[in-house]
Parts: C-alpha cells; sequence; structure tokens
C-alpha cells in the first residue's frame, strides 16, 4: 500500500527507435514521457514520431521537454511542435545543457529564423553541466556530458521530499561506453542506458553497459527490433510503462 500523499512517478515508453526508424518504417524515435500519478510532467526528447506517439497512448503534451542533442530522432520535431503551440497561446519549458540548447536555437530553430527568434517560441531553460536545477515542482535535473558523435548530455532528475532527495530517474542519452557517466546513471532507481548489440565509438555495447545495470536498469536500443529479440526484461519496448520504487 502506497503511503499517504505519495506521488508515483513512472516513466511511458513512446519509442525506441534510431534516426532512420520513422523516415523508413514510421516507428516512432527514442523517447519517453514522464508522469506523475498519471498525468505527464516532462517529455524526454522530441524526435520524428513522438506527437503521433503521445496522441496515440491518450497522453497530453506536457509544457516542460528535455532535449539530450540536436540529432533528428531527439528534436526533429521541435520547431513545428513549438510553433504550433505558440499559435495556441502556450510557450513549452524548453529544458536542455547549455552547448545543446545554443544549437538548438542557432540550428534546429533555423526554420523559423526569418519570422521568429527561438526566445520568441519557448522559455529556454539552459543550465551547465553538472549543476543541479529546478525542472518541475519537486523534481531537480543535473546534466552530464556523453561520448557521442553531436554534443550530447544525459542527466539524473532527483526528487526533494523534506530535506531529503532522491536520484529517481538516469539516462544516459546517447553514449558510447562512459564508466563515469554510468556510475552517476545507475544510482537512480530507474536508470536507462543506450546500448547495442554491436556498440560503436558512439552507442555502448551491451556487454559494455552490463557492469553498471541494476536491479531497475533498462537498456533503449535506439532502432533494435525488438520483436525479434528473445525475452530480455531490460529491453525497452513502445507503450511499457516503467514504475519508480517507492522509497522513504
Amino acid at each position: 500500500m502506497l503511503k499517504p500523499n505519495y506521488e508515483q512517478i513512472s516513466l511511458l515508453v513512446l519509442g525506441v527507435s534510431g534516426g532512420a526508424g520513422h523516415v523508413y518504417d514510421g516507428s516512432c524515435s527514442s523517447s519517453f514521457l514522464i508522469l506523475k500519478n498519471d498525468e505527464p510532467v516532462a517529455l524526454i526528447d522530441l524526435g520524428l514520431g513522438v506527437i503521433r506517439s503521445l496522441n496515440h497512448y491518450g497522453y497530453s503534451l506536457p509544457d516542460t521537454v528535455v532535449i539530450t542533442h540536436n540529432h533528428t530522432d531527439h528534436s526533429g520535431e521541435l520547431p513545428v511542435v513549438l510553433r504550433v503551440e505558440e499559435a495556441r497561446g502556450r510557450l513549452l519549458n524548453i529544458v536542455a545543457a547549455a552547448p545543446v540548447s545554443e544549437r538548438l536555437r542557432e540550428h534546429r530553430m533555423a526554420e523559423h529564423a526569418e519570422l521568429y527568434q527561438a526566445s520568441d517560441l519557448a522559455n529556454w531553460l539552459s543550465p551547465e553541466s553538472e549543476v543541479e536545477t529546478p525542472l518541475i515542482d519537486n523534481l531537480y535535473i543535473t546534466f552530464h556530458a556523453t561520448r557521442h558523435s553531436e554534443l550530447c548530455f544525459g542527466f539524473v532528475i532527483s526528487r526533494l521530499s523534506g530535506t531529503k532527495k532522491t536520484p529517481l530517474i538516469g539516462y544516459t542519452g546517447d553514449s558510447g561506453c562512459f564508466p563515469s557517466l554510468y556510475n552517476k546513471i545507475s544510482r537512480c532507481m530507474v536508470s536507462v542506458f543506450d546500448a547495442r548489440l554491436k556498440g560503436n565509438k558512439w552507442h555502448a555495447a551491451i556487454e559494455e553497459a552490463q557492469p553498471f545495470l541494476t536491479e531497475h536498469s533498462y537498456i533503449i536500443g535506439h532502432g533494435m527490433d525488438v520483436q525479434n529479440i528473445p525475452e530480455h526484461s531490460r529491453m525497452m519496448r513502445p507503450g511499457q510503462l516503467i514504475s519508480i520504487p517507492e522509497v522513504d
């Protein structure tokens, strides 16, 4: 039984596809939604197919969107979504590590440059890496650099309860094997690792991430055909709901 006033935090997996997945077969890019008592509070990454997936699962777009980096499968829908929401009278809060935020505003948002400044279409929260920053309500986010072909930052999201702060959600973002990053991510109640069956410089192999996985760790394969993989409790699948374990 949950304690009185307990806030259940959970993750809804919207997609696990890589860069070509939506273009060639219509699958949703890698993204997940953070829910508090089943209400959406933050979206993680806004690549191709994410808004459609949100609608498919019956959830609305929250006010806060976290972007890990400027690759299309993580931020491809951002310009269109910001313009549509602004036309509806809403400015979203776009949260990204400072170097990523700069790239998004200069490059990803360039298609609107003749009509709008990026600051006209969103509220940009751009903390430096390793700096804990309020995210929403009693949740805080800290970005951590990854090893990727584009500037990319994973993160830890913590919850403040009284004077106690608990690391709830860790995500590597896209990254090659990076033990110092993995140590931070694995301390969270739920941790999500980018990993493939066959790794490379920019995406770790599953066997490289394996030593850092805990009981509540998951792997997002970024395009791995999950339907043809033997049952693997750690493999994230679209539509999967992952609940954060209750803590004191």
